[in-house]
Order: structure tokens, then C-alpha cells, then sequence
């Protein structure tokens, strides 16, 4: 791989990063009627655990089942590897795992 190609896929995933950061940090993010404190949470939690940037991370969408769990679910890195988050009506992280693949 030659040094302008390199260079060229190192500015394209910062100006990606940028843009996922901005997402994250817009206000109003709701995914699959999650709040938007439980997204960020989401995010956070999961660059902490699956040891990621947090620019790297996008709230995919979720669900809400009616006991108070939301469930988002991740696309991780450059890759988009699935993950899934949790959270509680507090939108404390309850956990957050890779899915298998299918």
C-alpha cells in the first residue's frame, strides 16, 4: 500500500469518526425509543468493554420491551461487527456483548 493511499484512508476514517462523534453527540438521539442518555451510555459502555474508539461505534436501532429494559443494538468498527447493549429504565448499562455471527 502506497503512503498517499495510506494517508487517503486515514483522513476518510477521521472525517468518518467525526461525523459518528457528531451523531453522538446531537441532541435528540433516540434509537428504538431508547432515551437519548441511554445511547450515549450504550456508546460509552461499549468502547470501554470491547476496548474501541467511541467514534467507531454507531447505534444501529432497538427495542422496548415493556418491562423497562431497552435493548440497542451496535455496529462496531470499521467492520460494522454487531453488538448489543442494554440498558435499564435509568439508562444505566445493564450489559454490553458481541452478538455471534450469523
Amino acid at each position: 500500500m502506497t503512503t498517499t493511499m495510506r494517508r487517503s484512508i486515514q483522513l476518510a476514517c477521521a472525517a468518518m469518526a467525526g461525523l459518528l462523534l457528531a451523531a453522538c453527540n446531537s441532541p435528540g438521539i433516540r434509537v428504538g425509543g431508547a432515551p437519548e442518555a441511554s445511547v450515549k451510555n450504550c456508546v460509552a459502555a461499549a468502547a470501554r468493554e470491547l476496548k474501541v474508539p467511541p467514534a467507531s461505534i454507531v447505534a444501529d436501532k432497538g427495542t422496548t420491551p415493556r418491562d423497562g429494559v431497552y435493548t440497542i443494538n451496535l455496529r462496531v468498527g470499521p467492520q460494522g461487527r454487531s453488538a448489543v447493549c442494554t440498558t435499564d429504565e435509568n439508562s444505566a448499562v445493564i450489559g454490553v456483548v458481541y452478538k455471534r455471527p450469523e
